[in-house]
């Protein structure tokens, strides 16, 4: 087993990918692999500059299941190799006016730290029990989350072989964004060549797909292979408390405590009406995945609005 981190990235953008092999050269200054995942083979994409950088592999993938099957593809073909990584993507979020802006959150979240180490990979080193480490703010509560991903994050369960139901999910926290950095054994579940038939063509769907299920069971998958998923807003405390000796319970304990005060600029939160009416949020989903571009606009601008809590 190689004792350097591996960077995993699928890259669908590759404008976005020259941004962030810039900045991963920058935080990165000890030895690292780097995984490239895309759908084309001739794709021109840029290198990272840095002396750091131990191997490049290229996997190309079909252009499904959006950043998670590229992931769960190259993780299986990586194999034993590495005990920790971190998963990229190029996120874009076209459909959102601030999606440039929340992905360079999400990856400087990450990557920020200092001596030219990520103060998660840092963190992850110190403490064996730390499983998956997401974006400052990014552990949020699912409650009110899964409704348009019932049906497939059900079959995602089953297809993990998780003891695990829709009510007890939702009682837990998950990973948004996709991005994080994570220790193999703890996703070593997502290597199972079964779950690809769960992701269905790309149609540019915005929610109910396999890889919406999978975002939501990162952190299940973690908890369920014995470790803690944590947000970077958690690491101070956490690591206090690790070198205190402190119990899993109160490693957990300080995990919830700095997911429930971070404040997430960029995920609204689920207002108490979706909560009480979850057909209503089905229904207004369809509506807005069959409208017309331009209605979209309008009615993506109403929504925020109407899910504030106020």
């Amino acid at each position: 087993m190689t004792d350097v981190p591996i960077v995993f990235i699928h890259v669908h953008h590759p404008d976005v990918w020259a941004e962030m092999a810039r900045d991963l050269a920058a935080a990165i200054q000890r030895p690292f692999g780097l995984v490239l995942t895309c759908r084309d083979a001739g794709m021109a994409l840029a290198s990272v500059d840095s002396p750091h950088v131990v191997f490049t592999r290229r996997v190309v993938v079909e252009n499904r299941g959006r950043d998670v099957l590229p992931f769960m593809k190259a993780l299986r073909a990586e194999g034993d190799g590495f005990e920790i990584g971190l998963k990229l993507h190029t996120k874009k979020s076209v459909h959102r006016d601030d999606g440039d802006d929340w992905r360079r959150f999400l990856t400087g979240s990450l990557l920020a730290g200092r001596d030219g180490v990520p103060a998660a990979l840092a963190a992850m080193e110190r403490v064996p029990a730390l499983g998956l480490v997401v974006p400052e703010a990014h552990l949020l509560g699912l409650r009110g989350r899964i409704v348009l991903n019932g049906r497939i994050t059900r079959r995602m369960i089953s297809a993990l072989g998780l003891d695990l139901t829709l009510r007890e999910l939702e009682e837990g926290r998950f990973a948004a964004g996709s991005m994080f950095w994570f220790r193999r054994e703890a996703l070593s579940p997502l290597c199972d060549p079964a779950l690809e038939s769960l992701f269905a063509p790309e149609r540019g769907q915005l929610d109910g797909t396999a890889a919406h299920a999978a975002e939501r069971l990162f952190a299940a998958v973690s908890k369920r292979q014995g470790y803690l998923a944590a947000g970077t807003e958690a690491l101070p405390g956490l690591l206090d408390a690790a070198d205190r000796g402190a119990s899993k319970a109160v490693l957990e304990r300080t995990v919830e405590d700095a997911a429930q005060a971070a404040r997430n600029p960029f995920v609204l939160p689920m207002s108490e009406f979706w909560q009480r009416h979850p057909w209503a949020l089905i229904a207004a989903h369809h509506v807005y995945t069959r409208s017309p571009k331009p209605v979209w606009r309008i009615a993506r601008t109403l929504f925020r609005r109407f899910t504030l809590d106020r």
